[in-house]
């Protein structure tokens, strides 16, 4: 936020520095350097997300709940505690807080671009005003709350279009068949937010460029404030398993808890199955050959999961890419070879091996921009 007007708007005691006689701020939201952010298909551009949903939750909804329904006497004796405490007794007036309670909404004007477009460095992504003479304070009173409550629904955004950039590329080249775009990239984030509004308003992010995640706090918040309940389809996911459920099963257990899952528990469309629990080459090597009977049987896919080591070795192998020995180990050849082996497939139009749509992979950690480039390249 880069205020043209004001002199700081970060301390609450601020608004008494103004000029004398101010009558009007005019705020502006800028993303200013990507100089972090490292893609291999940086183009120097945010991805502007998360404004409606904001304004939607915390300027309307929160406002009206918890500011313009209660006493007014009520919310301005705790402001006043709080300033007391925080800044000295006396130290805040408490009127200006009293006449926006009178006033019964908030006294703003905000410009923005479409949220979804993509924005280069230094270009501003929405501006904020006073509609009122007196309130020219609430503009940059908004200015911290207002940063960190977009800044990460926009850096998600960005993130997942570049992963989108990533994968169209390699499919243009590779696929004849573009259908899986859409879930190629699924979001496995919740566990690592700051908490379920935080998880909403970023995982919602995501969903710009993938339909598929795991986080349902972000698909009701699409819901709730992007969609508005309307009959449109945001986001999906399949059964899968975790490492719990795998362990339950034992070690020894481990190719039953397989055959449950495949043949009695969904017998028909995706499962996902965590596999590294305890050696995953031979759930990859073995196991598959002995269930294969059931799972070319299915109509799905059975996912297998690795969820350890290096994902670009685990399912692209060790062996470097001209390395076409026969006496290769599977570690080598990695899991995608592997699987080919075992299942086969078809070639494509374009001369690429696409798996038996039976079998799949899916790496659920430590993906990064840099690793899902090589991962396809690979």
């Amino acid at each position: 936020m880069n205020p043209i007007l004001a002199i700081d708007g970060y301390k609450v005691s601020h608004r008494e520095q103004y000029p004398v006689g101010t009558t009007k701020v005019y705020s502006n939201f800028t993303p200013r350097s990507d100089r972090y952010f490292h893609s291999p298909v940086a183009d120097g551009k945010l991805v502007f997300f998360g404004l409606q949903g904001f304004l939607q939750w915390f300027l309307v909804d929160l406002f009206n709940e918890r500011f313009f329904a209660r006493e007014e006497q009520e919310v301005v004796a705790e402001y006043q505690a709080v300033m007391d405490s925080y800044m000295g007794k006396g130290a805040v007036s408490v009127e200006h807080i009293r006449a926006l309670h009178q006033l019964g909404y908030l006294p703003l004007h905000i410009k923005a671009l479409d949220e979804g477009s993509k924005v280069a460095m230094k270009v501003p992504v929405l501006t904020i005003t006073n509609t009122r003479d007196e309130f020219f304070w609430l503009v940059n009173y908004l200015e911290t709350v207002l940063s960190a409550e977009l800044w990460k629904a926009s850096t998600n955004a960005t993130i997942a279009h570049h992963y989108r950039l990533i994968c169209e590329r390699w499919a243009q080249k590779t696929c004849s068949d573009a259908s899986h775009l859409d879930f190629q990239c699924h979001d496995f984030s919740f566990r690592g937010m700051s908490g379920l509004q935080d998880t909403a308003q970023a995982g919602c992010g995501h969903l710009l460029s993938f339909k598929g995640t795991d986080n349902i706090p972000s698909v009701i918040y699409a819901r709730d404030y992007y969609t508005k309940g309307e009959d449109y389809f945001i986001a999906a996911s399949v059964p899968a398993t975790e490492h719990s459920v795998m362990c339950m099963g034992e070690q020894a257990g481990e190719i039953e808890t397989f055959r449950r899952l495949i043949s009695d528990l969904y017998p028909n469309g995706f499962v996902s199955i965590v596999s590294d629990t305890w050696d995953y080459w031979r759930v990859i090597t073995d196991y598959t050959r002995e269930l294969k009977t059931q799972i070319m049987a299915r109509e799905g896919r059975v996912v297998f999961r690795p969820d350890s080591g290096d994902p670009v070795a685990i399912l692209c192998g060790t062996a470097a890419d001209d390395d076409t020995r026969a006496d290769r180990t599977p570690e080598e050849k990695g899991s995608v070879e592997v699987l080919w082996e075992i299942f086969g497939g078809t070639v494509n139009e374009k001369g690429f091996k696409v798996l038996d749509p039976h079998v799949g992979l899916i790496y659920g950690d430590s993906i990064t921009l840099e690793r899902a480039e090589e991962i396809l390249r690979r």
